[in-house]
């Protein structure tokens, strides 16, 4: 089941189609509002018009294309969705934690595909350092369909910094800062303060 379509946000939409046609496009964006108002929504109509194959050079998506119906449908290989979740189980080994993480995004994903209005994140959801490890990897791949990659990160200011990972949380910085030139990270928050500060800068 596809996504609604998007309703509102023109002159976002206006201002991230005429970047995408002009090729100003910055490759890490924040987008900010109120809980419910549809940033993530508007994430993944800005991996659409990213990955669309529409000719012309408008810079919104077609919404017909075989990439565009792929987005909607949460099917697209190039566009990976991050929100804050709880793995099922705990694991002390850092791989199997990975895995963990993984399926729980998979089935979150599921569920948003079948239920299109979905309640925010539970208290406990978080992006932790699996979610973080689990990025990066995927961030090293070569994109399997289109000509790139598009990261969504929903609730952004979810990013739990833990002690003793300082590795994985300064790699994913680093791919904020300077993304592989194949990839666009697009971030959500409903609190930019609420952000980590080296994340928000």
């Amino acid at each position: 089941m596809p996504l609604p379509p998007l309703y509102g946000h023109e002159a976002v939409r206006s201002r991230l189609a005429g970047a995408i046609a002009s090729g100003r496009l910055p490759q890490s964006l924040l987008l900010e509002g109120p809980q419910g108002v549809g940033k993530q929504r508007l994430a993944l109509w800005l991996a659409q018009a990213l990955l669309c194959e529409q000719e012309g050079g408008s810079g919104a998506p077609c919404g017909t294309c075989r990439p565009c119906l792929l987005v909607v449908g949460l099917g697209h290989p190039d566009v990976h969705w991050f929100v804050p979740v709880e793995p099922s189980k705990k694991s002390g080994d850092a791989d199997k934690q990975v895995e963990l993480v993984e399926e729980a995004l998979a089935e979150e994903v599921n569920r948003r595909r079948t239920e299109s209005l979905y309640e925010p994140p539970s208290g406990l959801a978080a992006h932790g350092i699996a979610a973080v490890r689990l990025l990066l990897r995927r961030l090293a791949l070569t994109p399997a369909m289109a000509g790139m990659k598009v990261f969504i990160v929903g609730d952004a200011e979810r990013l739990i910094p833990q002690v003793g990972s300082d590795q994985a949380a300064n790699a994913l910085l680093k791919a904020l800062e300077e993304p592989p030139h194949d990839t666009q990270f697009v971030l959500t928050a409903q609190d930019p303060e609420a952000l980590l500060p080296t994340v928000l800068s």
